[in-house]
């Protein structure tokens, strides 16, 4: 694994982290999953404060308006991070969309519209994450993420395109799409003959095994990937999925399944977390089940139990 690699592995943990608190934790008062500012939105239970109000020395007063103060410019800063990391994204989609399909300057200015209230409705739904009164559940982060990886674009594009026009986008969607799968289907395929050294006879049925499981991966990852981007930018666009197949595990398991309501350090989150990991690693083998011999099958399990859960 490169430096480069590693390090974003790294700090990306911490994305984790704030993923799981921002929708386990934080649902009053959904604010970064860091200390200082997890205390912060403790103490501004609403619940209490009538009570806190009336009991609390003036020193506390202040203390409560200070860390109330970090908790709103932390919220702030992530607001502005992301909403800056998802207009780009789509900007970049459109300049995309623009160069494929060599459109009129009537077709150009709707399409610029239709880019333009779809960067509002995901800044709208970054507000409502970060600051809003409702509930702060996945569903509005899976909405968050469909928008920022240009979910639903197609028919957004319907009523502008000329049939033709309209028919390329589909054919570069579609190739687009294709080539995803079978690049995410040859990798995986590597991955498993570095561990097991397939046989020449094995190489073609595994990579048709993959090639059938590949488009519901690359759907599952896709919310994860749009998700880690969101956060850092455009840090994670060159870095093979391969390489945060753990990462992109823990949150797609948040976005696709309830997660327990406990500490992160918790004997109950850790064995969610191990509960999630084997139910991934009979999928993947349940695929090649037919395919490799019974010492392949036990020593491609072993390497799968050996990585992390996280």
């Amino acid at each position: 694994m490169n430096p480069r690699t590693a390090s974003i592995i790294t700090l990306s943990l911490a994305v984790i982290a704030a993923f799981i608190a921002l929708f386990n934790y934080l649902k009053d008062d959904p604010s970064p999953a860091m200390d200082a500012v997890a205390e912060a939105s403790q103490a501004r239970n609403s619940d209490r404060r009538s009570e806190v109000d009336s009991a609390e020395t003036k020193e506390e007063r202040l203390a409560r308006v200070a860390r109330e103060e970090l908790v709103r410019e932390v919220k702030q800063k992530q607001l502005t991070f992301w909403s800056q990391n998802a207009s780009a994204g789509l900007a970049q989609a459109k300049r995309n969309l623009m160069a494929d399909l060599n459109l009129s300057a009537e077709e150009a200015a709707e399409v610029e519209k239709v880019f333009a209230r779809r960067d509002a409705e995901l800044a709208g739904l970054l507000a409502k994450m970060h600051f809003g009164e409702a509930a702060h559940d996945v569903e509005t982060m899976r909405e968050i993420c469909g928008l920022f990886r240009n979910k639903g674009l197609r028919e957004d594009l319907a009523g502008i395109l000329s049939a033709e026009k309209l028919a390329t986008f589909d054919a570069n969607e579609a190739n687009r799409e294709r080539e995803t799968i079978e690049a995410r289907a040859y990798r995986e395929m590597a991955d498993i003959n570095a561990v097991i050294l397939l046989t020449d006879n094995q190489k073609q049925p595994v990579l048709a095994a993959l090639m059938k499981s590949a488009p519901a991966r690359v759907e599952q990852e896709a919310d994860a990937r749009a998700f880690m981007t969101l956060h850092y930018g455009q840090m994670l666009t060159d870095v093979d999925s391969s390489s945060i197949r753990g990462l992109a595990n823990m949150v797609s398991a948040g976005l696709n399944y309830e997660m327990p309501d406990v500490e992160i350090e918790s004997s109950q989150y850790y064995q969610w977390t191990q509960a999630n990991k084997a139910e991934r690693i009979e999928q993947e083998l349940s695929a090649l089940q037919n395919i490799l011999d019974e010492k392949q099958l036990t020593r491609y399990r072993e390497h799968l139990e050996a990585e992390p859960a996280w």
